[in-house]
């Protein structure tokens, strides 16, 4: 089946922080009055998350994220938590791959439809129309807005009915093995692994094979 339609996964694929977290996490700290390592930070923020791999983002995401912010600095401040809620709805804390704008881009001109399926909270949306992402992907599917998340298969499907797509004629690309690839693999759609080694120039060498008509892995 030919490809009709491309979904890319939003923070470490497509999004990614201007700098470390834990860097981040220390800034606001230290001008909160405490001091707080940037490297155990770091530490502490990567243990929180895997600890809550799987639990859903609602809504705005607080819920999720204050315990977060609490384990990593190692203190529960309100206005610190606040703050950093507030950088990172802001366009200045994340980079956008330019590779990945030209592959996307080409395939949009070629007739590719495209969309970003991401576990993320409400600032997402925000972050989408302050980068003009909207000019790009038309199609923005949220785990907190829908109620669903990968690696639930369903969210997958929504997206492809929504674009007007059957599975079969769709790839999601993530850097997550389990929620990107096998997720959308369990939908019917193609999931392929982003990975800064292989880069999105060798995603797209990949996706103009599909395009030509290469056949979603003989699908």
């Amino acid at each position: 089946m030919a490809l009709r339609a491309v979904f890319v996964d939003a923070a470490g694929t497509l999004l990614r922080t201007r700098e470390p977290v834990g860097i981040t996490y220390a800034r606001a700290a230290r001008r909160a009055g405490h001091e707080v390592d940037p490297v155990v930070a770091q530490a502490r923020f990567r243990a929180a998350l895997r600890a809550r791999r799987g639990q859903a983002q609602v809504g705005d995401g607080r819920a999720f994220w204050r315990p977060v912010v609490a384990e990593a600095v190692g203190l529960d401040d309100e206005a610190l938590f606040e703050d950093l809620y507030a950088a990172f709805a802001r366009p200045q804390a994340w980079w956008i791959d330019s590779e990945a704008l030209r592959v996307l881009g080409l395939l949009s001109r070629q007739g590719i439809r495209l969309g970003i399926i991401s576990n993320w909270d409400e600032r997402l949306r925000l972050l989408y129309h302050r980068f003009a992402l909207d000019r790009l992907f038309p199609y923005l599917f949220v785990s907190a807005e829908l109620a669903l998340e990968k690696p639930d298969p369903a969210i997958f499907r929504e997206a492809c009915r929504v674009v007007g797509v059957a599975p079969r004629e769709a790839v999601h690309v993530g850097d997550d093995e389990e929620f990107d690839v096998a997720g959308a693999s369990r939908a019917g759609l193609l999931g392929l692994h982003y990975d800064d080694d292989r880069g999105w120039r060798a995603i797209g060498g990949e996706l103009q094979r599909l395009r030509r008509g290469g056949g979603l892995y003989g699908r």
